[in-house]
């Protein structure tokens, strides 16, 4: 039947990656202690089951609050209503500038949409040509590749970098790339840092901007984990508030609701700018990945919810008590690990339980990890780590779930 498909149709006929294919290939089959003591630990999937119970509970009661008229259920902006923009500045508001802050967002900076995958798909078919370049500080988010390539066509070239985000790494890979005859057309980094959980300072963050300023570049912050941060001795400080005015609208952010507030299946991102055009980009782009009117509703009750803070500070000492286990349960078995400082997520070395230091033994010890030991984990090349044996796992489940997975880690042969 592929032969009825266009040419670009039929790339899309294929399977799955392999992460997403073991994710949907156990879907019914997750390990429960009681019911079912065998199955699949799922640490390759980017998602929160901590505070399931308190955001259900809190979404029965933000459903009674909210607004429910034809106004709800028939089209709004694409973009997404003036409602729902104005409660995503106000919060947002406290994320990135204080309350007190003399800079203020309202709903003019803020479009939304399917999640953050749609965001920073728009914004690189914004802001770059096909074949055009993004510095990304690596490890990088996996799927920033597939974000940005697979549709705008944008070339994402990693930078291997600590978390000072070192300048030189940065002018190197700039030089490179124009020596190339490619032309760079923004950085784009995750901040915390996805996969290692980094927190930026202050520093760091400037440098980058500096960077970007003196080669007239856009940056992208994604701070889809802003709110995650649960190492008492680190800030997170956005990039928008670091940014100076005069390229205050060179600095775009984007979030969801899938991390901070375990909503991964509400599909809702956004984009925080103050660059008026791309607001309207997005208002017309947006016409193909809107947001449904109903969830814009809700959402906009649960940010307005009082309980929603005490939820989040919950989510936030639950994710700090699993990290201790799941580091101290890795650190007995013999696996260095990244410290972690915000996120979902910990960066483990398992190099020595590879036969050979090559990317092609990372992918054996996977294979032997998901199909021996039924634990799903992400092996460190999709990250772009330079060395083989990185990997990293997702531990925000219950202590339960994340004490097996180290005993079945500890299982593991050398």
């Amino acid at each position: 039947m592929l032969e009825f498909l266009s040419d670009r149709g039929k790339k899309w006929v294929r399977t799955l990656p392999p992460l997403v294919k073991a994710h949907f290939d156990n879907f019914y089959n997750m390990y429960d202690k009681e019911t079912n003591p065998t199955g699949l630990i799922n640490m390759g999937t980017a998602e929160s089951h901590l505070v399931n119970t308190e955001v259900c509970n809190l979404l029965r009661k933000a459903s009674e609050r909210m607004d429910l008229t034809g106004y709800n259920i028939h089209y709004n902006k694409f973009e997404g209503s003036d409602e729902f923009r104005s409660a995503i500045a106000e919060h947002w508001q406290k994320i990135i500038f204080n309350d007190d802050s003399e800079v203020r967002l309202d709903k003019e900076n803020v479009a939304t949409c399917a999640g953050c995958t749609v965001a920073l798909d728009t914004l690189a078919t914004l802001l770059a040509e096909p074949g055009d370049v993004f510095l990304i500080p690596a490890p990088y988010y996996s799927s920033f590749v597939d974000d940005i390539n697979e549709r705008a066509g944008v070339i994402p070239v990693g930078v291997p970098c600590d978390e000072t985000l070192d300048r030189e790494a940065f002018e190197e890979a700039y030089a490179k790339t124009v020596k190339e005859g490619k032309r760079v057309r923004a950085v784009l980094f995750s901040s915390p840092n996805n996969p290692i959980g980094t927190v930026y300072k202050e520093d760091a963050i400037r440098g980058l901007l500096g960077f970007a300023m003196d080669h007239d570049l856009e940056v992208i912050s994604d701070e889809i984990y802003a709110q995650t941060v649960f190492d008492p001795e680190a800030e997170f400080v956005s990039t928008m508030k670091l940014v100076p005015s005069s390229y205050r609208h060179r600095v775009h952010v984007t979030s969801s609701f899938a991390k901070d507030f375990v909503l991964s299946g509400f599909r809702t991102g956004l984009c925080i700018s103050f660059n008026p055009c791309i607001i309207q980009g997005f208002a017309s782009m947006i016409y193909y990945a809107s947001v449904s009117s109903h969830t814009q509703s809700l959402l906009t009750a649960l940010l307005k919810s009082p309980e929603l803070p005490g939820i989040m500070e919950l989510s936030r000492q639950r994710l700090a008590a699993a990290y201790h286990i799941i580091a101290e349960g890795l650190k007995a078995i013999g696996a260095p690990t990244m410290k972690a400082q915000a996120g979902i997520f910990v960066m483990a070395d398992f190099s020595d339980y590879m036969e050979k230091q090559e990317f092609e033994a990372e992918q054996v010890l996977w294979e032997k990890i998901y199909h021996e030991l039924m634990i799903n984990v992400s092996p460190g090349q999709l990250f772009g780590c330079e060395r083989p044996g990185w990997f990293r796992a997702c531990y925000a489940f219950n202590q339960d779930t994340v004490e097996e997975a180290c005993r079945r880690l500890a299982t593991l042969k050398k």
